[in-house]
């Protein structure tokens, strides 16, 4: 199981987003259909055997023979296209309710903070801010306010989730299906595919990104809710959620001295640093200001 971190990073270009987040003590999640990759979330009906279905009663007579008839009697070849509109459907399901926080994660040998690429895309060349969290802090919130709405009771981790970045969108295999349809599983029943091969591959595909973006290092807040179509949720937040303020290097003087005036008002235990060019290098050094 891959470890959360313990703190995360935000990057705000506008800088009013980011006044307003250390203002009104709240962080905003985007409805997933929001994001600015076309590929993310990337989701199509894929498998590794070409969605054919002679390929994957091959499959089933190769290495499980004895359960070969009763599968075909689960799942003919005349009900295969319904099955396949049905994972979709699941999924477009689950994607209509999911809004995100994107962030970076932190540690000890990596820091989003020195990154020059991040600064210069998700930082407004440098002119933005970047908010560090704390990650517990940030999962109560959103689960304290899951609860207010009366939302199902999740584990504190569930509500994070590590981008995967890949050369290869993640494939549904024969044994999945297979392991699906043996198992006895109603498929428009959502809870039946908790625990499954075949969810855990939708979940993957989900939260599969290209490679070229693994310099982010990004880890998601996930937030669920089906009751409304708005786009935007906000989500309010503890004290000591925030843990350090980072100023862009060209940051405006009048929204740095608004930032550190509302950051000390309302998370008086975060640490603030201004950056500036590291002479002679390509590099940035950040020295406290409050």
């Amino acid at each position: 199981m891959t470890v959360r971190p313990k703190t995360v990073m935000r990057f705000y270009g506008n800088l009013e987003y980011a006044i307003q987040s250390i203002a009104f003590k709240e962080i905003t999640f985007l409805h997933s259909d929001k994001l600015n990759d076309p590929f993310d979330p990337y989701f199509y009906f894929i498998t590794d055997f070409n969605e054919n279905y002679s390929t994957l009663i091959d499959f089933v007579q190769q290495r499980h023979a004895k359960d070969l008839q009763y599968f075909e009697d689960r799942l003919p070849q005349s009900n295969w296209d319904k099955f396949i509109k049905l994972i979709e459907g699941h999924f477009k399901l689950f994607l209509k309710g999911s809004y995100l926080f994107s962030t970076c994660a932190i540690s000890k040998d990596c820091h989003p903070k020195d990154n020059l690429y991040m600064w210069s895309h998700y930082g407004n060349g440098h002119r933005g801010v970047a908010i560090e969290f704390d990650t517990t802090l940030l999962s109560k919130a959103v689960l304290d306010k899951q609860k207010r709405l009366g939302n199902k009771v999740i584990n504190i981790d569930e509500v994070w989730t590590k981008v995967n970045y890949t050369t290869e969108v993640p494939k549904i295999t024969c044994e999945a299906i297979f392991q699906f349809i043996m198992n006895d599983l109603e498929i428009p029943d959502k809870n039946a595919w908790e625990g499954t091969e075949l969810s855990r591959i939708l979940s993957q595909i989900v939260r599969s990104k290209s490679i070229e973006w693994k310099i982010e290092n990004e880890w998601r807040l996930m937030w669920q809710n089906d009751e409304t179509k708005v786009k935007v949720q906000r989500v309010n937040l503890y004290d000591e959620s925030v843990a350090a303020i980072y100023l862009g290097c060209l940051i405006d003087n009048n929204a740095k001295d608004n930032l550190i005036s509302e950051a000390k008002q309302n998370f008086p235990i975060a640490k603030i640093f201004g950056g500036k060019k590291v002479k002679g290098e390509f590099a940035l050094e950040f020295e406290q200001l409050a």
